[in-house]
């Protein structure tokens, strides 16, 4: 759930705005949830401090939730999910106002969560996916997330001690992705406001 403007709710634990929810199947809240029994905060909450989450996937191997956002000017994240973790929107952030000026306290807090990745200047974040396939094997476990303002196909490559190498695909074609997903046949297929489904498969 986006925050819809209203920055401070994101850090309000009575409302759904700036927040991942979770539920079971049939609706009913999750028993083990962080705030399911806080005085005040809505039951359904997951994580908190979001401030406009675009993608959402499970990693194929981990079973871990991880979520991309988009930042104001600058600070579009990749985050990796926590019960009850607080993402910190808009007391940290690594963006600024649009047209320039601080937001919050800075980029960093106490009892906060940090990205696993951030992006200055802004790519505009959309939709997220894992790769774990046969037809790009050097891609299992890779993030691919699409750029609606940058116009290309975000890779992120995780490696040792937390390090992500970043690769952007696609760049030539000047799409503004807004989707991308693994296939029954493990090809990538990636899906842009210009009306267009791309199909990658690899090269001879």
């Amino acid at each position: 759930m986006g925050e819809r403007g209203k920055d401070e709710l994101a850090q309000d634990l009575s409302t759904d705005l700036g927040n991942v929810l979770r539920f079971n199947r049939d609706g009913s809240i999750p028993k083990d949830h962080p705030f399911a029994t806080t005085s005040g905060a809505r039951p359904a909450i997951f994580t908190y401090g979001h401030r406009n989450p675009q993608g959402f996937a499970r990693h194929p191997v981990t079973g871990e939730l991880w979520v991309s956002e988009h930042g104001p000017q600058g600070g579009d994240e990749l985050n990796r999910l926590s019960s009850g973790a607080n993402y910190g929107w808009p007391v940290i952030t690594y963006g600024e106002e649009y047209g320039g000026g601080k937001i919050g306290e800075g980029t960093v807090k106490a009892g906060m969560e940090q990205p696993v990745y951030y992006y200055v200047p802004s790519i505009a974040t959309s939709g997220l996916s894992f790769y774990q396939g046969s037809q790009f094997p050097g891609w299992n476990g890779d993030a691919f997330i699409g750029a609606l303002r940058a116009l290309h196909l975000n890779q992120l490559i995780f490696g040792p001690d937390d390090k992500v190498t970043e690769h952007r695909l696609l760049s030539d074609l000047n799409l503004r992705v807004r989707d991308v997903k693994q296939g029954p046949d493990d090809n990538l297929y990636v899906l842009s406001e210009q009306g267009s489904l791309v199909r990658l498969t690899p090269a001879d």
